[in-house]
């Protein structure tokens, strides 16, 4: 066992008697910062602490030793600066407002409580000690060696591909879609708070009480610029499973696209999610409209779940099968004869009259279902909450129920693509983003080739983003007449076919086009055909050539 007075505090290895360790360079001579926890303060009778790791406006983090089973954990400490103080080098917390900092350290107890009892969640750090001591509150989890998703992405030459991040965040989602039926919120999902391990996979840590994930309450908040979302910035926002889709997604698109988002408070009022078109053509259209959706800047319209992005991301059919049958009307019963059924109610040694009784309850319990799918739809009202009944009584079926909020999917292809993002917001019920532009020699530039989803698919829930892709035209474009046209004039013929032109060097006499018109193209003829954006060189007359002037003025 390690004697504990060789113990570095910044790694929790041997230091082998020097002040400076030779393992990760710590000092320990280097004094903690103020209103930290002494190193080599032990709780519990067993936690050696450490290092300062982070700190927010709830606590400060730091490395530990367990000295019971030998190994480096990380300690959370509930210290709120704004709440609190320490005299000296004293373990003893002081609160500043008794009554707050009571109020906040009970909600801190609750919510890493709730949070220790997920622990068998794969993306979640165990947490496996909470315990009151100082005058304040203290969580112990495993401590993991690993490196952000921020540098993840860093080292992966900026962003990275679908296919690679793909097996990454899947499992978070899992998790936090778990977390969110817990009725556990995370609020400050960022690159900094997903970690990736040695092992290759990705934990979530960064845990905070709500107090510091939102503005406007009597602790100094903790937001994460491109991650938070528009209610986090709001005093009483309505926070909700939506707000850590937002953050999540943010991360998705990180990792994606080397960028986040713009800060939503930005984003209020141009809510565009601006990708370069060259990595827009790398990322599957699906994934481009479940960012979309996910990152929507009014909540009403944001995917609402994680089960739903979970669908979105994954592109998965049986998602849609399930909202169309139950969008559906029933189907009949095949039609037996009536020896057939006494038949078949004989076989099962049941006299027809407990049938009769049976098909009855059958009659009542499908009318039940059908009045609480109306009622839940609005077609008969809502409560006064204005939420659906319906849904709040069967939260075990919402994924089915959500086909109340479907609309058809328009189908926009060979629409201008103008006047087909006028129509979107006429309708408010779909939006439109444009991913890229594509040749086309069947559809006439600037109309849309293509669409995702799919009109074939029927349905979609309201307030979908459509991602398009827009036609370019064909590859080759056909060289205009311009001669005897003003070069002003030729510019905007061949600009507007998709090609550059540039005035040519060389200038021709020429006796039937005046000076400073053009006389042609210097490398090709009208009705060459030239690819998308070339450069063609426009040749101007000089007028008439000094013979011809000559021979005119002889005569």
């Amino acid at each position: 066992m390690i004697n504990l007075d060789n113990l570095c505090m910044g790694c929790m290895k041997d230091r082998e008697g020097q002040t400076v360790c030779p393992h990760c360079g710590y000092n320990d001579s280097q004094p903690q910062p103020v209103n930290c926890l002494p190193r080599r303060t032990v709780l519990q009778d067993r936690y050696v602490v450490g290092k300062r790791l982070d700190s927010n406006g709830e606590g400060i983090g730091y490395l530990g030793y367990d000295s019971v089973a030998g190994t480096p954990v990380y300690i959370r400490e509930f210290m709120p600066e704004n709440l609190a103080s320490r005299k000296g080098s004293s373990a003893e917390i002081i609160p500043g407002c008794e009554l707050t900092f009571q109020e906040y350290r009970e909600e801190f107890l609750r919510y890493f409580r709730a949070i220790a009892r997920l622990r068998e969640l794969s993306s979640m750090i165990p947490i496996y000690d909470i315990f009151e001591e100082n005058n304040t509150a203290y969580t112990v989890s495993e401590w993991v060696e690993s490196i952000t998703l921020q540098e993840f992405i860093q080292r992966s030459g900026g962003r990275a591909d679908w296919n690679t991040i793909r097996p990454l965040f899947m499992p978070v989602l899992s998790s936090l879609s778990a977390m969110h039926a817990s009725g556990v919120s995370h609020l400050g999902i960022s690159p900094q708070n997903l970690v990736i391990l040695r092992s290759g996979k990705m934990k979530l840590t960064g845990f905070s009480i709500r107090a510091v994930r939102q503005m406007d309450t009597d602790l100094i908040p903790e937001l994460f610029p491109g991650c938070s979302a528009i209610e986090q910035y709001v005093m009483n926002g309505p926070i909700s499973e939506s707000s850590d889709v937002y953050g999540f997604t943010a991360c998705l698109f990180f990792a994606l696209t080397g960028i986040l988002p713009q800060d939503a408070l930005k984003r209020k009022n141009d809510a565009r999610l601006m990708i370069p078109t060259s990595i827009l053509r790398e990322i599957p259209p699906h994934v481009v409209t479940a960012l979309a959706n996910g990152l929507q800047v009014d909540p009403s319209k944001r995917t609402a779940t994680f089960e739903r992005l979970r669908a979105e991301l994954s592109a998965a059919p049986t998602v849609t099968m399930v909202q169309n049958e139950v969008a559906a009307p029933p189907q009949k019963p095949p039609v037996t004869s009536k020896a057939a059924q006494k038949s078949d109610s004989k076989s099962k040694g049941l006299p027809n009259f407990v049938w009769g009784i049976l098909s009855c309850i059958f009659a009542l319990v499908v009318i039940a279902i059908v009045l609480l799918i109306l009622y839940g739809s609005g077609g008969w009202g809502k409560d006064p909450s204005g939420e659906n009944s319906a849904v709040s009584s069967m939260s075990d079926t919402s994924s089915s129920l959500e086909s109340l909020n479907q609309v058809d999917i328009p189908n926009l292809v060979n629409l201008k693509y103008e006047d087909a993002e006028k129509t979107a917001q006429e309708s408010n019920s779909y939006q439109i983003l444009k991913i890229g532009e594509t040749f086309s020699d069947t559809i006439q530039e600037g109309y849309i080739v293509s669409q995702n989803p799919d009109p074939k698919e029927q349905k979609m829930m309201e307030g979908t983003v459509i991602s398009v892709q827009v036609s370019k035209g064909p590859r080759m474009r056909t060289l205009p007449d311009i001669e005897g046209d003003s070069l002003t004039e030729a510019a905007s013929a061949v600009t507007a076919q998709g090609l550059v032109p540039v005035k040519s060097e060389e200038e021709r006499y020429d006796d039937y086009i005046p000076a400073g018109q053009v006389i042609g193209y210097r490398s090709h003829v009208a009705g060459d055909k030239v690819e998308y954006g070339n450069t063609v060189e426009i040749v101007v007359s000089k007028g008439k050539s000094p013979s011809s002037s000559e021979e005119s003025s002889s005569d």
